[in-house]
């Protein structure tokens, strides 16, 4: 990092030192800000409108002259787009093809973008998303896009939403629109899996495997425990063996694991002897310890694994299995066969999946976690588990399933469970004043000038630097949360006087590990 001596600084425009003079400076910074998104927004809007004014001209004169479905004047004027543009002419191609379709079905967001109040960015998710709602009356189509528009307008002037958090959002809401099925949509989509490999010069490279998506996650989540158990039991920088020097000499010549080196250099003897050559001048250089971050760990093991399928040649790493979060409504559960406007199955809460699927993992789970919800508005009333857990915590994921900072959509089982109120200045270690935060969103909590405030029901007040007040409401939106005496600790009951929680016996069972699922029960009634 460069290093800047005082002298060498320009002018801030504002004194340090002075409150006001700050607080005027973070103002005048965030009003500049509004007004460049306001442009971008604009600028925006006016160029899908250009791109589909482009492409509905060229298509025009391809119906005119026969010759729709080479598509000539639209590759023609797509051709001029592109220069226009400096990008390539598929892209100007596709981004016109794009445009005029979203501006026939989704008029609207052209309006919220030249209002400011989408970016173009969630224009592009929305779009993305919105062409899964399908149905075989292309009157009724028209129809179920204009109300998921109108759903995910109204959520987004509600929440700020980053594009990746709102697609998420946006999935749930198409899943009820569409008339087809996500199995349907599942069985076309599996057609299209495959691997490959994207060079990104320097010696690396990117490969992609396009999968089911509760294979992909429970791959990453194998992959991040046997990373985590082969970190801990590495040696640790000052241990030493019985001759007084490191003993963490490499075993192999590359990231890879021994197994993968010895595979190799059996079939080239050339490559043996250059690994046998770099392993010696290792083991000569100065204690060489293994301190690869956990993302690289995570690439090593996945290349061990795809190569000579053993985990790193490690023990540490044997036995661990891969855990899969699934949210399944009992309506569902229950149906005979999936259609369309069905509540979906829900991976980590949030990510919509195959029901036929989910009900396979579910029927099959030695283990999974009830989730008991009100019958007409969906709300968490409380939480059991079959496998022993902190009441608390179980009762908290299913909250908040997500972490609770604005926009931030971290699954809550990989988030950190942050007081409210600080432990150490008397807040007390109850749901009412504990949320689950990502670790990044955790120390911007503790060590910036945002600030949050618990407002009942899970639903927490955000204030920014700058005043601006925002709402964090947990999913689904409006639930009211009434925990059950066993989720508090013995010495934070209420006291006499103080408001009394709804009860609710919770029944110990025995442990057991592998996959949990995790199942919303919506024929009960409201505790």
């Amino acid at each position: 990092m460069q290093q800047h001596r005082e002298h060498d600084l320009p002018d801030p425009g504002f004194d340090p030192a002075d409150p006001a003079s700050v607080a005027a400076r973070r103002a005048e910074i965030l009003a500049l800000e509004e007004r460049a998104a306001a442009m971008i927004a604009s600028g925006a809007a006016l160029q899908l409108r250009a791109h589909a004014a482009a492409y509905d001209f060229g298509h025009a004169l391809d119906v005119a002259e026969g010759c729709a479905e080479s598509a000539m004047h639209v590759r023609s004027i797509a051709n001029e787009v592109a220069l226009v543009m400096q990008v390539s002419c598929g892209v100007a191609q596709g981004q016109l093809a794009l445009s005029s379709k979203a501006q026939q079905d989704f008029p609207a967001l052209a309006v919220a973008l030249d209002e400011n109040v989408v970016t173009p960015a969630q224009v592009h998710k929305l779009v993305e998303v919105g062409f899964k709602v399908n149905h075989e009356d292309p009157v009724e189509q028209a129809e179920r896009r204009a109300l998921f528009v109108e759903v995910m307008l109204e959520r987004v002037r509600r929440e700020p939403l980053p594009p990746q958090a709102l697609r998420k959002a946006a999935e749930r809401v198409a899943e009820e629109l569409t008339g087809e099925s996500i199995d349907q949509r599942h069985a076309r989509a599996r057609r299209q899996r495959r691997a490959t490999v994207e060079d990104l010069g320097d010696g690396m490279s990117i490969i992609r495997v396009t999968t089911d998506t509760f294979v992909a996650h429970a791959i990453r989540d194998r992959v991040r425990k046997q990373a985590l158990a082969i970190i801990k039991a590495r040696q640790k920088p000052g241990d030493q063996d019985g001759s007084g020097s490191a003993s963490s000499a490499p075993e192999s010549a590359s990231a890879f694991g021994a197994a993968v080196d010895h595979a190799r250099a059996g079939d080239d003897p050339a490559l043996a002897s250059e690994l046998k050559s770099g392993v010696d001048s290792g083991a000569k250089s100065a204690a060489a310890l293994d301190e690869r971050s956990l993302n690289e760990v995570m690439s090593d093991v996945v290349a061990d694994m795809l190569l000579t399928s053993d985990p790193m040649g490690n023990s540490a790493a044997a036995g661990i299995q891969a855990n899969v979060q699934l949210s399944i409504p009992i309506t569902t559960v229950l149906a005979d066969t999936p259609g369309a406007g069905q509540a979906p199955a829900l991976l980590d809460g949030m990510t919509p999946m195959p029901i036929e699927d989910a009900k396979r993992l579910a029927a099959t789970a030695p283990a999974f976690i009830r989730v008991l919800t009100h019958p007409i508005t969906g709300a968490v009333q409380a939480v059991d588990s079959y496998k022993p857990t902190a009441a608390m915590r179980a009762f908290l994921q299913a909250r908040d399933v997500h972490c609770r900072f604005i926009g931030c959509r971290q699954p809550a089982v990989r988030c950190e469970l942050d007081h409210t109120e600080d432990y150490q200045h008397g807040g007390k270690t109850a749901v009412w004043n504990l949320s689950d935060f990502c670790k990044n969103h955790h120390i911007v909590k503790h060590h910036t000038a945002w600030k949050v405030r618990q407002l009942g029901g899970g639903v927490l007040e955000w204030t920014t630097p700058s005043g601006k007040i925002y709402i964090s409401s947990p999913e689904p939106h409006g639930v009211v949360f009434r925990p059950s005496d066993q989720l508090f600790r013995p010495t934070d009951m209420p006291r006499r006087g103080e408001p009394v929680h709804s009860e609710r016996r919770e029944r110990a069972r025995p442990a057991s590990d592998g996959p949990s699922t995790r199942q919303d029960d919506t024929t009960r009634p409201p505790f």
